[in-house]
């Protein structure tokens, strides 16, 4: 055996490190160029679309549900305030039609009851009783769904409208 003497000695030494950095990706990742885009537009349209037909169904509804409680509100003020028994009901009937039409429903698709809490309707200190229905269909149900799943909803209202204590026969 030969002495090591430091000429003969050998260095061992690593390689040089390349270092990364944010403006290099590894090699694996240049195959999954632009496929966020794709997986961005899949999921915008898997969960934006869904979201527009729950809002314009809920703002429907809402829409249906302010128009029923005033149709009655407006219907029995009428009814309350009219001349004569006998142009009461019409009064009642226009004053719900208006409000429906208001509310974006056409004529015909609310209706309105009236009935006299104590015999004469507008008797002084009397009260009428109002009940409004309206039937609103939901948006956007195709019509093979028609008999599966409910595609309208009816909503209903009821409004006690007294008639003036004070009310004069000579009107």
């Amino acid at each position: 055996m030969t002495p090591r003497t430091s000429a003969t000695r050998t260095r061992r030494t690593r390689p040089a490190a390349t270092p990364r950095t944010r403006a290099t990706p590894p090699a694996a990742w240049a195959s999954d160029h632009g496929s966020m885009t794709i997986e961005v537009a899949f999921l915008l349209v898997l969960l934006v679309v869904p979201l527009f037909y729950l809002v314009g169904t809920v703002g429907r509804v809402q829409a249906g549900a302010y128009a029923v409680t005033a149709a009655a509100r407006e219907a029995g003020r009428a009814f309350a305030t009219a001349d004569d028994l006998g142009a009461a009901p019409a009064r009642a009937e226009v004053a719900a039609a208006l409000v429906y039409r208001s509310h974006g429903f056409a004529d015909g698709q609310g209706s309105v009851q009236v009935a006299c809490v104590d015999g004469d309707c507008l008797a002084p200190g009397t009260a009428v009783e109002v009940s409004s229905q309206i039937s609103v269909e939901l948006p956007l149900v195709p019509d093979f769904m028609r008999g599966r799943v409910p595609t309208a909803m009816t909503l209903t209202s009821h409004h006690t409208e007294p008639v003036d204590a004070f009310r004069g026969g000579g009107r």
